[in-house]
């Protein structure tokens, strides 16, 4: 084991252990920072950072933990060697699990002293420190931990918003082989700039679920939890769409960080509704629906700046999340959303509704059906499918429904992580 202290490398026999393990390229990495700085959604820039920080030290396995309160969440994991194939569940099914804040284990005590922390075996741990690698994901992986890279997620005014954890670097042959010290400086280096880079990131999160919130306080039915589930719906179909139809995974990526926000905010123009239009409890007349619906148009306005991606995608989500596949939605074909009076055009259908409302209109509806409100219980879980199915070539895309359906395990991890 080996562990760092002032910029020391130190063994456990008490040796400086080596400074280097091999040549790595620098440019290469200025450049990924660089790319991360410009990646706005929290959620794909978390991912983006811990895949970047693995690939540029050849880690099998890693685990980006967030702050929270007294608490460091899983908020991603990656691992090679157990993750194969269709690994987005993945992205979701550790979030709800957390470590105290304390020095008891490796990634609080990190946290707490702002210091990185280099092991040559976990199992072999032998320092004063008072801190313990937990076995419990070997056990029930059947995975064999062994070299560990522990690194702070500091901003530039030194507030730690996470930990970045990897695990077991690989040599050329596949080998486990022990983190070196120029792997510690480095992934020092970039998790400074990443830790700025995702303080920037979770300020735009956070004006989103203020808009979202806005919306909650006119609509009581509208909540951060179902605009959230909505978002890692939307993303998660979004890409089994784009793989199926063979979408370069670049320009896949891309998309996915737009829509995830275009999707969380699709009912914000609900805030142009009067309260006591979205509160009313008993039927509404056929005049407070068609002011309901205007909230498409509303939302739409929202987001003027054409030539930018985030806007045009948040504004054609909010404009045509309710139109349906057969042409029997709102508020249709209407030539100019931003004049003074606005009639109804003729309904949207099939390929006219870009892709990206048609995927909200199905992971919008699922969530809606399947969670409790205060005017309604949650349908069962079969009961949605089947509706979904009967709905499909009339609300909605057929090919995205069964998509959808096929992502159970992706929807059922989604569900555990945002509950609340």
């Amino acid at each position: 084991m080996s562990f760092y202290r002032r910029g020391l490398s130190i063994n456990a026999g008490g040796e400086y252990a080596p400074a280097f393990r091999g040549k790595r390229d620098v440019n290469e990495l200025l450049s990924t920072i660089e790319n991360i700085y410009h990646i706005r959604d929290l959620d794909t820039l978390l991912e983006k950072v811990l895949f970047e920080a693995r690939r540029y030290v050849n880690a099998d396995a890693g685990t980006l933990y967030m702050k929270v309160r007294d608490k460091l969440y899983f908020s991603y994991v990656q691992n090679d060697t157990l993750f194969t194939g269709d690994d987005a569940k993945y992205r979701y099914i550790y979030a709800s699990n957390s470590l105290p804040l304390d020095k008891n284990s490796l990634a609080g005590y990190s946290a707490i002293t702002g210091e990185s922390i280099l092991i040559d075996d976990v199992y072999d741990i032998k320092s004063n420190i008072n801190y313990s690698f937990n076995p419990e994901f070997d056990v029930k992986s059947s995975y064999r931990t062994t070299s560990m890279l522990i690194v702070p997620l500091l901003t530039r005014t030194n507030l730690i918003l996470g930990v970045l954890q990897l695990i077991n670097a690989k040599d050329e042959t596949g080998m486990v082989t022990p983190f070196s010290g120029q792997d510690r400086l480095y992934i020092t280096h970039f998790a400074q700039n990443a830790a700025n880079a995702i303080e920037k990131a979770k300020l735009n999160r956070e004006m989103v679920l203020r808009m979202v919130e806005l919306s909650e306080l006119r609509d009581p039915f509208e909540t951060s939890p179902h605009a959230k589930r909505v978002g890692a719906y939307a993303v998660e179909l979004y890409e089994k769409w784009a793989d199926l139809h063979n979408f370069p995974a670049a320009e896949t990526k891309g998309v996915r960080e737009f829509l995830m926000t275009a999707a969380m905010l699709h009912d914000v123009g609900k805030v142009a509704i009067s309260d006591t239009i979205l509160r009313k409890t008993e039927d509404l007349t056929e005049e407070e629906r068609d002011r309901i619906k205007l909230h498409t148009i509303y939302g739409a306005r929202l987001f003027r700046h054409a030539d930018s991606p985030w806007d045009k995608m948040a504004a054609e989500v909010a404009l045509n999340h309710h139109e349906n596949w057969d042409g029997t939605g709102y508020p249709g074909k209407i030539e100019d959303i931003h004049a003074d009076y606005i009639a109804p055009g003729t309904g949207k259908k099939e390929m006219e509704i870009p892709i990206s409302a048609r995927i909200v209109r199905v992971v919008d509806v699922f969530d809606s059906l399947i969670s409790k409100r205060v005017y309604k219980e949650a349908w069962e879980e079969q009961d949605v499918i089947d509706f979904l199915k009967w709905q499909a070539e009339k609300q909605f895309d057929p090919e995205l429904v069964e998509l959808f359906l096929g992502m159970k395990e992706v929807i059922e991890s989604i569900k555990k992580k945002f509950l609340y």
